[in-house]
């Protein structure tokens, strides 16, 4: 299984800069695109893909497991998508504050290599194997 290192690298660096610089000017519509942009990863529209490519953002394909990245990418969306929730409901600071969380990961993936999704993801597989013996 192959992953793309480069596309890692630039999703995270999107939502390092864009999450708090909407937090900063106060425009949700930024938390909203990134929500678009991390959900279609997991649809066969990969928006993200289409911006690397139009950026031309080189690929830098590596033998690896995309599993957990994947996991990490869907929580991601998920903390974005509970996000725009709460700022459409008019719940800035927590609308805010869970994109800033998403923010921080991806800035602590990008500068230390660590993937608290990927983290997660592998502890839950030793886990289900621990109790269902697979």
């Amino acid at each position: 299984m192959r992953v793309d290192r480069n596309q890692l690298r630039f999703n995270q660096a999107l939502l390092v800069v864009l999450l708090p610089l909407a937090a900063l000017v106060d425009q949700p519509w930024l938390v909203y695109l990134l929500f678009l942009l991390m959900a279609s990863q997991h649809t066969p529209w990969d928006l993200m893909v289409a911006l690397k490519r139009l950026l031309r953002v080189p690929s830098q394909v590596v033998e690896e497991d995309p599993r957990p990245h994947r996991f990490a990418r869907l929580l991601g969306a998920v903390f974005l998508g509970l996000a725009s929730l709460f700022l459409l409901l008019g719940l800035k600071g927590v609308g805010y504050a869970l994109a800033l969380v998403v923010a921080l990961l991806a800035f602590v993936n990008l500068a230390f290599g660590f993937c608290l999704g990927c983290f997660l993801y592998l502890h839950l597989r030793y886990a289900r194997a621990l109790f269902t013996g697979k």
